[in-house]
C-alpha cells in the first residue's frame, strides 16, 4: 500500500492549518466589518468620539490619545463608521506584521522546518485568528488601549527582527530602531503607563543585541532615541505644539491624583485577580494538564496509549467545560469565563515545554529543539508570555480584562513551543495542536458573539435595525427606541446647538450625547458620577483659561450637585438663577435639559 511522503504529509498539515486559521481570521475580520455601521455607547466610546472630535482646541485630556486619532477622524469628515473601519485595518495589519515576524524568526530557530513558505503561512494566519480578541468586548471606535495593545506587538515585531538578524550574524537595519522610536513616542502620548511594557521590551531587546556586542546596543539606542525625536517633532511640528498637550495632559492627572488608584492598590488587584483566575483555570481544566504532562514523558508504548486515552477524556472534559460554563461567549459579562479558557490554552503550552526540557534533560525522552533554545530565545518568549498582561498595566481593573485582547502574544508562544517539542510523542503534539486550534475557535466564537449577541453597552445586532437621522451619526443604525429617544433630543436642541460647537455638559457620562447634539465638553470630554471633584476642576480650569462665548448647556441623569454649581460660578454662572428646564423630563427621554432662561425666554417670545 502507498503511503504518503514525509513532505507531502507536512504539505497537508500546513495547508490545513492556513485553511482553518485563515477561515477562523475572516470569520471575525468580515464580522467587525459587518457590524462597524451598529450602535453606538454613549459612555466609553462617546467618550473617545467627543475627545476625537474636538482634538485639537480642548486640552485637556488624561492622555494624548486624541491627538492620534483625532486628525485621523477630521480626516475622515468625523464619520464613526469610517473611524471603526480604520480601527479594523490596524488591528489586522500589526498582527500580519507581528505574525510574519515571529514566523520569520521562528524559522531561524526550527532547522527542521518546512523549506515551504507555506510554513511562515500557516503561522502568520494563526497569529491573526488570535487576533480577533481585540473585539471580545470593548467598544468599536479606538481607544488609547489600542494604541498600547498594537504598540507592544509592533515593537516587539521589532525585537523580532533584531534578533533575527542577530541570529543570521548581519547588523541590524538601522530603521528598525527609528521604527521602534516613533511607535515608543505614540505609546507614551497615548498612555504614559505605557512605558511599563515598553521596559519590559526595551530589557529584551538589549539582551538581544548583546549578542552582537555593546556597540550594537548603543547604536540602536542613539537610533531608537532619534526615532522617539523624530515622533516628537512630527507631533510639534504637525499636530500639536507639546507645550500645549502636555500642560493639559498634567492638569488633568493632577486632578485625579486623589481619586484614583494608587501604586500599590493597582498592584494588589493586579495580583490578587491574576492569582485567582489561574486558581480558577487550573481547577476548571487540571485534567488537560495533567494529560499534557502524561503525555510528554510517555516513552513506553502502553504508557503511549493510557496518556493518549487521558488525553482524550480530558479534552472532552474541557470543552464541555467551556460549553456549559459560556467560556468562548464574547461581551463584559463573560470576561471571567473566557479568560479561563485562554489562559489554560497558554498553561497547556507551558506545560507542555517545561516536560519536553525537562523530560529531555533527564534522558527520559529525546532532546527536543526547544531544550537547545539560547538565552536569546528563553528571553523573548518569556516576553510574550507576560506581554498580554504587561501591556493592560494602568487599568483600573483586572489586568486580564483588557491584557487578553492581546492573546496573538500567546498565540505566538504555542506555535514556538508546537513547532520546538517535535521529538516528543505524537499523543503531546496532538494535544497541543487540538488545544491551539480550540483556542483559535474559541477566540474566533468570543469576537463574532462580542460583536453580535453582546455589544459593548448596547443590544445586540438583531435590534440595530433603524437607519438614524442623527447627522453625527451619520450612515450608523441604532435600535428604534435609541433612534426615537436621541433623535428627540437632537431635534428639541438644534435651535440652541447651531451652530455647531457649543458647550454642552452631560452628567454623568454621557459624551456620546454631547456628541450626537453637536456640542462640545467644557473642561474634560470624561465626566464619571465617581470623581465630581475632577469634573468640577476641570470646568474651572477651562472657564479660567478660555470662558466660552456662549454658555453650556447642561443634561442631567441625575440631580445636579453643589459641586457642578459652584464650579459653573467660575464661569460667572448661577445655576439656580439662571438656568430652566427645557421640559418634563417625561418629554426628554428621562433626561433633565437644563438651557439659560434669557435664550428661553427670547425663543418662547419670539
Amino acid at each position: 500500500m502507498s503511503t504518503v511522503p514525509s513532505a507531502g504529509r507536512r504539505f497537508v498539515l500546513l495547508a490545513g492549518v492556513t485553511v482553518v486559521a485563515g477561515a477562523l481570521a475572516a470569520w471575525w475580520i468580515l464580522s467587525a466589518g459587518r457590524t462597524a455601521n451598529e450602535g453606538l455607547d454613549i459612555t466609553d466610546e462617546g467618550y473617545y468620539l467627543l475627545s476625537f472630535r474636538w482634538w485639537d482646541s480642548n486640552p485637556l485630556a488624561l492622555t494624548g490619545v486624541q491627538y492620534l486619532y483625532g486628525p485621523v477622524f477630521e480626516w475622515f469628515g468625523y464619520d464613526v463608521v469610517k473611524l471603526r473601519f480604520f480601527r479594523l485595518f490596524t488591528v489586522v495589519v500589526v498582527h500580519l506584521l507581528f505574525g510574519y515576524s515571529f514566523m520569520r524568526w521562528l524559522r531561524g530557530r526550527r532547522p527542521g522546518a518546512p523549506p515551504t513558505r507555506l510554513w511562515e503561512a500557516a503561522g502568520t494566519t494563526a497569529v491573526l485568528a488570535a487576533g480577533g480578541m481585540c473585539y471580545s468586548w470593548i467598544p468599536q471606535s479606538p481607544g488609547y488601549n489600542d494604541v498600547v495593545l498594537l504598540g507592544a506587538l509592533t515593537l516587539v515585531s521589532c525585537v523580532l527582527w533584531m534578533a533575527t538578524a542577530v541570529d543570521r550574524g548581519t547588523p541590524v537595519p538601522f530603521w528598525i530602531f527609528l521604527v521602534a522610536g516613533l511607535v515608543i513616542g505614540a505609546m507614551v502620548l497615548a498612555k504614559w503607563t505605557s512605558v511599563v511594557v515598553i521596559g519590559l521590551i526595551v530589557i529584551t531587546a538589549v539582551v538581544v543585541l548583546a549578542g552582537q556586542g555593546w556597540r550594537s546596543v548603543a547604536r540602536g539606542t542613539l537610533l531608537a532615541l532619534g526615532g522617539l525625536g523624530l515622533a516628537a517633532l512630527v507631533v510639534q511640528l504637525f499636530v500639536v505644539r507639546l507645550d500645549v498637550a502636555v500642560p493639559g495632559i498634567l492638569k488633568v492627572n493632577k486632578f485625579i491624583a486623589g481619586t484614583s488608584y494608587s501604586p500599590l492598590d493597582l498592584l494588589q488587584l493586579y495580583w490578587s485577580s491574576t492569582i485567582e483566575l489561574i486558581g480558577r483555570a487550573v481547577a476548571a481544566h487540571g485534567p488537560l494538564l495533567i494529560a499534557t504532562a502524561l503525555a510528554v514523558v510517555a516513552r513506553w508504548r502502553r504508557l503511549r496509549l493510557a496518556a493518549a486515552a487521558v488525553a482524550v477524556v480530558a479534552l472532552i472534559l474541557s470543552v464541555r467545560r467551556v460549553v456549559v460554563d459560556d467560556g468562548a461567549l464574547g461581551g463584559s459579562q463573560h470576561i471571567p469565563t473566557y479568560a479561563e479558557t485562554l489562559l489554560a490554552a497558554v498553561l497547556v503550552a507551558v506545560v507542555a515545554a517545561a516536560g519536553a526540557v525537562i523530560a529531555g534533560r533527564a534522558g527520559v525522552t529525546a532532546r527536543t529543539r526547544l531544550s537547545r533554545e539560547n538565552t536569546r530565545t528563553w528571553v523573548i518568549l518569556a516576553l510574550l508570555v507576560l506581554l498580554p498582561l504587561v501591556q493592560a498595566f494602568g487599568t483600573n481593573t483586572p489586568l486580564y480584562s483588557i491584557g487578553f485582547n492581546a492573546f496573538a502574544a500567546w498565540a505566538a508562544v504555542m506555535i514556538a513551543v508546537l513547532t520546538g517539542i517535535w521529538a516528543v510523542p505524537i499523543v503531546a503534539r496532538a494535544t497541543l495542536g487540538l488545544v491551539l486550534v480550540g483556542s483559535l475557535v474559541a477566540t474566533a466564537t468570543i469576537a463574532y458573539t462580542g460583536l453580535f449577541r453582546y455589544p459593548y453597552r448596547s443590544v445586540g445586532h438583531e435590534q440595530l435595525t433603524v437607519a438614524t437621522t442623527i447627522p453625527a451619526l451619520h450612515g450608523m443604525y441604532l435600535s428604534r427606541a435609541a433612534e426615537e429617544n436621541f433623535g428627540r433630543l437632537v431635534t428639541d436642541l438644534r435651535p440652541y446647538t447651531d451652530p455647531p460647537g457649543r458647550p454642552v455638559l452631560a452628567f454623568d457620562k454621557m459624551a456620546g450625547l454631547v456628541l450626537m447634539v453637536g456640542g462640545r465638553p467644557l473642561g474634560e470630554a470624561w465626566i464619571s458620577p465617581r470623581e465630581r471633584a475632577r469634573t468640577a476642576a476641570g470646568i474651572e480650569e477651562a472657564c479660567r483659561t478660555s470662558r466660552p462665548a456662549r454658555p453650556p448647556l447642561i443634561i442631567l441623569n441625575r440631580q445636579i450637585s453643589e459641586v457642578e454649581t459652584n464650579a459653573l460660578r467660575a464661569c460667572g454662572l448661577d445655576f439656580h438663577a439662571e438656568y430652566e428646564q427645557l421640559a418634563p423630563t417625561g418629554q426628554t427621554s428621562g433626561l433633565q435639559v437644563w438651557v439659560p432662561k434669557a435664550e428661553r425666554v427670547a425663543r418662547t417670545t419670539g
